[in-house]
């Protein structure tokens, strides 16, 4: 499919009036952490609905816009919408592809998304902002560097990891878990919604093993 097809497939009616929804979810929820200063950052459950619904264009969108806004009251967030976008691009992904019409490959596309998580949000948080940031993360991150023998990097290598696992698998059930709820018909409003459609008549199909 050329690029503009693609692209233009995701931006449906249904699934632009999703993105407002969506980015308020991550915009509350990425409040919430901060201000409580939680090891987990709840900020992309809503571009993952969006992303597993309609596609990975437009959860690239809703991803950077909610990090953009964000840091609106907080300008050191801002880089953090190319991972966010990322996220966004590769959960669109792995839905088109059927990765979160079961929970075992829900599980296996998670870890997927925790490793670039992991890989991105060190690369920003240790080069730009010397590995330390305003996040929850770095109370970890000043912990571990301060009582063990690791260098900083490793430091913020060994305090992104569980964050990320945490925050990512917890973002991906919450997301998976929503769409998986959602009535055939408001399925078929979306981009994506017969990729989870074509499952559920595959699940229903499937002969069931009758005692002996």
């Amino acid at each position: 499919m050329p690029l503009s097809a693609s692209i233009k497939r995701d931006f449906t009616l249904m699934a632009i009036l999703l993105v407002p929804v969506a980015i308020a979810v991550n915009v509350v929820g990425g409040q919430l952490a901060k201000s409580l200063q939680l090891w987990v950052f709840l900020d992309s459950i809503g571009t993952f609905i969006v992303a597993m619904l309609a596609g990975p264009w437009i959860g690239l969108v809703t991803g950077a816009l909610s990090v953009l806004i964000l840091a609106l009251a907080d300008p050191t967030m801002a880089p953090w919408a190319i991972l966010a976008g990322a996220m966004g691009f590769l959960v669109g992904m792995l839905a088109r592809r059927g990765m979160f019409t079961s929970v075992p490959r829900a599980a296996v596309s998670a870890l997927i998304v925790t490793v670039l998580s992991v890989a991105v949000s060190v690369l920003i948080s240790y080069f730009l902002y010397g590995g330390f940031t305003t996040s929850g993360v770095s109370i970890l991150t000043g912990a571990i560097n301060d009582y063990s023998d690791l260098p900083l990097f490793a430091a913020v290598v060994a305090s992104h990891v569980p964050a990320e696992l945490i925050d990512k698998f917890l973002s991906v059930g919450i997301a998976y878990v929503v769409v998986r709820s959602l009535s055939n018909r408001a399925l078929l409003r979306f981009p994506q919604g017969e990729v989870f459609l074509a499952a559920r008549k595959k699940a229903t199909r499937r002969p069931t093993a009758t005692p002996a």
